[in-house]
């Protein structure tokens, strides 16, 4: 008798993970059971296979929800984050395991008892960063703690991007991710990380501001800036004591000077509605956040206030020029939050077109003491490119961690319970082997 996979989620994120599960489901003898909102997104994912079935997911009906998740033997979450804890709850109750690419919140990681319980894992933070992020960093820290090396610095940065050959924007971006999170990026909250035994806080307004240059063979020069609690993988590593600590967001060389005058201005705030009155410019909606600029003032004039206000460049004013934020163009979405105005732009600015491809660029940098005292840096890459439109970069190294994972435990690879992380050796050495197996490998080297 054939056991069942449920996948709850059939977005963007899901392609390349339902794919590489029925293309392994008749030798390994499981059935695929694919769940979305959108029944008609989910068969097209399912693709007519045999080992296929989809149903219309509604994710905030319990009983329904409750009744997928009693039937499955293991359950794979690909829904918005806030609604895993409520889908952590029911495969505790019907003792399903359950793996979710989403960062571990503190109501799941307070289940860990119950789950144990239970007998079943939870595991969390799967997918690209968090996921391949973990798994590759603890493979190199766990191999220099066996060597006998100290790690005084770790410096980690993430991006999802757009491959050269479709990087016909001066931004160097397209969206491969959920645009929303891309527009309202610095957000809410500090940056918290360790910089030479010191901890730093790096307000909103100046995380654009303060940037890391990136050099990544192959992939090119890039800029990270850093993500918002980086001193929680002082535990989550081991590493606590360790002088420099950070982990963060890799963009295209310029974006972030550009990015930040954005922010500066609160072009993509949403926390307030505006409604434009008909016909209103591109011009004039950005004089709007000048304060003392006129409505009819020309483009010189509108562009020379924003450089007053935010201090760009004339680099970043370019990219400002380039989105067309100074031109007499008129916005197609003319009410909503400042940001949704912004994304409406952007989205049509920043879309993979017909043949683009993304690329996902991944760089750690670990610097260490050797047992005889010298001091040497290692660092490690990956750079991966998308076949398509569908199935992107940023799908394949979302959904190839998951769908491993959840082959391992459907062969009994691994038998863990309670609310997980994948940086265990017996998780972490087996995915990163099936990854480079796929084509998804890092390539390391060492200097002083």
């Amino acid at each position: 008798m054939s056991r069942r996979i449920v996948i709850l989620g059939a977005g963007r994120s899901s392609s390349s993970l339902i794919r590489h599960l029925l293309q392994n489901a008749e030798v390994e003898n499981f059935d695929v059971r694919i769940g979305d909102l959108d029944p008609e997104l989910a068969a097209r994912k399912a693709e007519g296979h045999p080992r296929a079935t989809t149903f219309a997911l509604d994710a905030k009906n319990p009983d329904a929800r409750r009744s997928e998740i009693e039937h499955a033997d293991l359950v794979i979450s690909m829904l918005p984050a806030f609604l895993h804890p409520e889908v952590a709850k029911d495969a505790i109750a019907t003792r399903t395991p359950l793996i979710t690419p989403s960062y571990l919140s503190p109501e799941i990681k307070a289940m860990d008892a119950a789950a144990k319980a239970a007998g079943i894992p939870i595991l969390n933070e799967l997918g690209l960063d968090p996921g391949i992020d973990h798994l590759s960093a603890m493979e190199v820290i766990d191999g220099l703690r066996a060597e006998g090396s100290t790690l005084t610095g770790f410096e980690s940065y993430t991006g999802g991007l757009v491959a050269p050959e479709s990087d016909d924007n001066p931004w160097h971006y397209k969206f491969t991710w959920n645009p929303r999170n891309v527009v309202l990026a610095g957000q809410g909250s500090s940056a918290t990380f360790k910089e030479s035994g010191r901890i730093r806080v790096l307000p909103p307004h100046r995380l654009f501001k303060e940037v890391t240059a990136v050099e990544v063979p192959g992939a090119g020069r890039f800029e990270g800036y850093a993500n918002r609690d980086s001193l929680a993988y002082e535990k989550i590593y081991g590493l606590e004591g360790i002088e420099s600590l950070v982990r963060g967001t890799l963009r295209g060389d310029g974006f972030c000077g550009g990015w930040d005058a954005i922010f500066q201005l609160g072009m993509n705030r949403d926390d307030a509605s505006v409604s434009l009155p008909k016909g209103t410019s591109w011009r004039e909606f950005t004089a709007g956040f000048t304060g003392g600029v006129p409505r009819h003032a020309d483009a010189a004039a509108v562009r020379a206030a924003v450089q007053d206000i935010t201090g760009a460049e004339a680099r970043s004013l370019d990219l400002l020029e380039d989105l067309g934020l100074f031109s007499e163009d008129i916005p197609s979405k003319l009410a909503g939050t400042p940001a949704d105005i912004l994304q409406d732009l952007l989205e049509k600015k920043w879309s993979l077109g017909e043949g683009d491809l993304d690329m996902i660029v991944m760089w750690h940098r670990f610097r260490y003491r050797t047992s005889d005292g010298e001091t040497k840096v290692k660092t490690s890459h990956l750079v991966h490119i998308g076949e398509d439109e569908v199935h992107t970069a940023m799908s394949l190294t979302v959904g190839l961690p998951l769908a491993l994972a959840a082959r391992m435990w459907m062969r009994g690879d691994w038998n863990d319970t309670g609310v997980l992380l994948p940086t265990s050796p017996g998780l972490y050495g087996p995915l990163l082997q099936g990854l480079a197996q796929e084509g998804v490998s890092f390539t390391e080297s060492e200097g002083h």
